[in-house]
């Protein structure tokens, strides 16, 4: 009697611990390092929040809130993960004001909306390491539109060919590169819109460089058109701005002798008849 029950405790036993590695890798831990990068690099201090959400595990939802230095990084944990029910998980950033996200580096999907993805479907997720997720963002691109007005009639005989040098300064030309200055020209024939587009602004003004701002000057090919050089003050930008204007309004300047109407030179006739009589009297 004994030793059936022992031989039964050694099969229970033996059951058992051949349960348990298969339950172990139906039931595991998924880690999801998450991080945020602000470029070009600089003296930034704004933080977003990044939500995770998987179909299984627990917690089933977890946000946290991080910033752009390496400390500020979160690892997302998901306990009692059920491999064999496993769908998708996602991250998804909030948005920071007057920034946008222009990469994402993930183990998985960068999707088109912003968010790191990882799917049964695409079997991308990795179980033994961390899975990674950068976001990526920089301000927002600007726009400094110049709009170009010729305040007189059509048919004044004058021409109005012109050109117009802009330049802004403290822009970034890229995601990753630093400040720089631009410049170039816009040239064109009667009433006109220019814009300049693909510059983000500094977002560090005050701490490293100046504020960014963005000016225009006309030359004109007539000497008998004038101009307000409505875009010669500087336009700042600031981070999160988007679009500003300002507007080169021309006018005509006719510079000749003064001369009379037909009633002034009829007058003026008649005086001189007047003076002619009395000297011829006076004389004769």
């Amino acid at each position: 009697m004994e030793i059936q029950m022992n031989i039964k405790r050694a099969f229970l036993t033996a059951v058992a611990l051949l349960a348990v590695p298969g339950f172990a890798l139906a039931q595991t831990s998924v880690r999801f390092d998450t991080s945020l990068q602000l470029v070009p690099a600089g003296p930034y201090t704004q933080t977003i929040d990044v939500t995770l959400v998987c179909n299984t595990g627990n917690p089933l939802q977890q946000s946290f809130e991080i910033g752009p230095l390496p400390a500020d990084k979160v690892i997302f944990v998901v306990d009692n993960f059920d491999l064999a029910q496993f769908i998708s998980c996602e991250i998804t950033p909030s948005s920071l004001t007057g920034f946008e996200v222009v990469d994402i580096q993930t183990n998985g999907e960068a999707t088109e909306e912003g968010t790191c993805l990882w799917t049964a479907a695409a079997a991308d997720l990795n179980t033994r390491e961390d899975n990674y997720c950068v976001f990526v963002m920089a301000p927002e691109e600007f726009t400094y539109v110049v709009e170009k007005e010729f305040d007189f009639a059509e048919d004044v005989d004058v021409s109005q060919a012109f050109s117009i040098h802009w330049e802004c300064s403290d822009v970034l030309t890229s995601t990753y590169d630093g400040l720089t200055d631009v410049s170039g020209y816009f040239k064109g024939y009667g009433d006109s819109t220019f814009s300049v587009t693909t510059l983000r602004p500094n977002p560090w003004a005050g701490e490293e460089g100046d504020a960014t701002n963005c000016s225009a000057e006309e030359s004109t090919y007539d000497s008998a058109v004038e101009s307000d050089q409505g875009c010669d003050i500087s336009t700042t930008f600031a981070v999160g701005e988007g679009e500003k204007s300002c507007t080169i309004v021309n006018s005509v300047f006719f510079e000749g002798i003064p001369t009379l109407s037909q009633y002034g030179l009829a007058i003026m006739a008649l005086l001189m008849l007047g003076v002619g009589f009395v000297g011829f009297r006076r004389f004769v």
